[in-house]
């Protein structure tokens, strides 16, 4: 399978081009190669007995190269008069039949379908510097006149560099004139420095618009041919041969940026251009600490893609460093996809994670291929579905660690597990001697770190949750792991949940579990306005807990959105809050200046807060009293934390068990 990099929103265009040809000054339209690197392509489409004629020569060698090869009838021309007489002198003295001729190809005085190959390199991008509309114009002028010169079933071959304007230029007027357009990468034209290591590579393209009657209701033919002895595919539309272009310049561009150490990450997608989705999406992670290893690949198994290890910059560091790598290229599998085996993966990566290598790297080096286990690993999507307020989403079980896990995925943020559940086997009955099992949520498992600090909470409260009775309001369902848990390992606790998303609520029923009785109750409406209903009723609960997502993460606020922290909101929430209790917040914020800020109204609002980050994590549980006299630290809170642990921990051994006094010396207070 030919994989090509996917282009990147925050390609530029203008800053490529701006690069290039800062860097080339005026050799930028020497490097589109000659004869010895095009001969591949050009004899696939002219043959010696053609009629050819060659627009805008320069100086090239190339129309000499093609005479002493056997293409005898051979035109040039070119504006220039001192280019001209140049080239006579040096080539068709020589060479019998062979024309030089000084010609404005705008108006070129040859017969109508005089020719059958018309060849262009890089007068195309010499003259359309621009898109203005003058500069357009021209281009259209051009354009004509090779039609009008050219036979039904004649060749306009043009080796470009394919900016943007050009490329959207000759696939609107050629496929509205009818005509097939086949675009092939010239790979041997592209550059190499002189120890064999790719320099500043920018692609270089061969476009072959083969000339047909427009016939009306016929749809263009648009093929694109990734590399010189692959077989063109064939696409859909020209947005889509734009895109593919845009995505091998894009790729080039990166090439660039990793020739030397490049210490900020750097992401490439790779594609199947018959497929919308990704197949492949690889994170290039340099260290400033040298190493043994240069280079390494790292694998990750399908469905861990979204585990912080595999699925955050930081995570990725910590990897590339437990590997010991220079340069580490972590490659995700996309649930869009399907994937043999890892020899299968490790044969279609080879190639291209090879051009992502450090520089000077020795080429007969045998670049390993890392990962967890010997296989790909195992996603099975159990359901896809779409919420009107979080767009796509994936419930996906997932083998990690010898554990099968489900999760819900937003398809918008695909490197974050929103939602976690451990599964387990039952033994459901006996069939023919044989046993059948039963694959379900396993209500032991607490998987998010911040949930069971939100639980360890609840040992802050002025009585023993175990044994009497307690009322939690909780803002945020998602797929209900953090109610399903308070629920099932404390009889004595009624909860209140809010979600706003029915979609939401509906995958943590049927897919995680999720079981409301007369102790637990799930309203589908916003948190802002149950708080406001709430404070307006006077209820009162034991606790308050918010665990709730933004949508709009622009001001560095992850979680709780900023409507929940307001002086009023939070205002409401303390009369919500039972005297003797508290309010819990999952706090996600990665602006330091918007958290202190939030900080200071929550400590305007109670009269006591303490907060316990997550390690490894940039979540943070922060714990809002409305008593000035809380001895966090006591021996009654601690063993009513250690009870409380035990729970989180109970197939663990003692010694296993958190460290209560541990816990309670890392909860600050803010």
């Amino acid at each position: 399978m030919n994989l090509l990099p996917k282009s990147h929103t925050e390609f530029a265009s203008e800053t490529y081009w701006d690069s290039f040809f800062k860097k080339r000054g005026k050799l930028a339209f020497e490097w589109y190669g000659e004869y010895p690197q095009l001969c591949g392509l050009l004899h696939k489409y002219v043959r010696t007995s053609d009629q050819l004629l060659v627009v805008g020569c320069g100086n090239s060698s190339l129309s000499a190269d093609l005479y002493d090869v056997g293409f005898h009838q051979n035109t040039s021309i070119d504006i220039s008069d001192v280019v001209i007489h140049q080239m006579i002198e040096k080539y068709s003295r020589r060479r019998p039949g062979m024309k030089y001729q000084k010609m404005d190809m705008l108006e070129m005085a040859f017969k109508d379908g005089e020719f059958t190959v018309v060849l262009d390199k890089g007068t195309l991008d010499a003259l359309m510097t621009d898109a203005s509309e003058e500069t357009v114009q021209k281009i259209e002028k051009m354009f004509g006149e090779i039609k009008r010169v050219l036979r039904l079933g004649g060749r306009y071959i043009c080796i470009s560099l394919l900016q943007e304007h050009i490329l959207e230029k000759l696939l609107s007027w050629f496929t509205n004139e009818g005509w097939i357009v086949r675009i092939h990468r010239c790979t041997d034209a592209e550059e190499e420095s002189d120890e064999g290591q790719s320099s500043v590579i920018f692609p270089v393209f061969m476009v072959v618009c083969t000339k047909f009657k427009k016939l009306p209701g016929t749809q263009s033919v648009l093929e694109l041919c990734l590399s010189e002895d692959g077989l063109p595919v064939r696409l859909e539309s020209p947005d889509a041969v734009i895109k593919s272009i845009q995505s091998l310049q894009h790729y080039a561009f990166l090439r660039s940026k990793l020739t030397s150490k490049h210490l900020e990450e750097v992401t490439v997608d790779l594609c199947d251009p018959q497929n919308e989705f990704p197949r492949y999406s690889l994170f290039v992670v340099d260290r400033r600490k040298a190493s043994s290893l240069k280079f390494a690949i790292f694998i990750v198994p399908q469905g861990r893609e979204s585990e912080w290890l595999f699925g955050t910059p930081s995570g990725r560091q910590h990897l590339a460093q437990n590997a010991n790598a220079n340069r580490l290229v972590v490659v995700h599998l996309s649930r869009n996809h399907s994937y043999s085996n890892l020899e299968d993966v490790k044969a279609e990566l080879s190639s291209k994670v090879m051009e992502l290598a450090p520089p000077q790297l020795d080429p007969k080096l045998q670049i390993p291929f890392l990962s967890v286990g010997e296989d790909v690993g195992c996603r099975e999507v159990c359901y896809r579905g779409c919420s009107i307020h979080s767009g796509e989403f994936s419930v996906e079980d997932v083998s990690a660690d010898g554990e099968l896990y489900r999760r819900l995925i937003f398809l918008n943020n695909p490197s974050v597990i929103q939602s976690e559940a451990k599964l387990r086997q039952i033994t459901q009955k006996k069939k023919k001697g044989k046993k059948l099992y039963k694959t379900v949520i396993d209500t032991s498992f607490l998987s998010c770190q911040h949930h069971a600090f939100m639980v360890a909470g609840l040992g802050f409260l002025d009585h023993d949750v175990t044994e009497q009775e307690t009322r939690l309001l909780v803002i945020g369902l998602g797929g209900g792991g953090l109610v399903s848990y308070i629920h099932n390992n404390f009889p004595k606790v009624s909860i209140d949940s809010v979600e706003l998303d029915p979609a939401v609520v509906s995958v943590a029923t049927e897919w995680f579990g999720l079981k409301a009785d007369n102790r637990l109750f799930v309203e589908v409406a916003d948190g802002i306005d149950v708080i406001n209903r709430k404070a307006e009723e006077g209820k009162h609960y034991d606790a308050v807990l918010l665990d709730v997502d933004s949508k709009d993460t622009s001001e560095g606020l992850n979680c709780p959105p900023a409507s929940f922290v307001t002086p009023d909101i939070l205002q409401k929430i303390s009369t919500i809050v039972a005297p003797a209790g508290l309010a819990m917040f999952n706090l996600v914020c990665r602006n330091e200046s918007f958290k202190k800020n939030v900080l200071s109204v929550l400590n305007s609002v109670f009269k006591s807060v303490y907060s316990k980050k997550i390690p490894d994590e940039v979540n943070e549980v922060v714990y809002g009293f409305l008593s000035r006299d809380i001895k966090i630290r006591d021996n009654t809170v601690k063993q009513k934390l250690f009870k409380l642990m035990k729970t989180l921990k109970k197939e663990k051994t003692e010694e296993d068990l958190i460290d209560v006094t541990k816990l309670m010396n890392e909860i600050n207070i803010v």
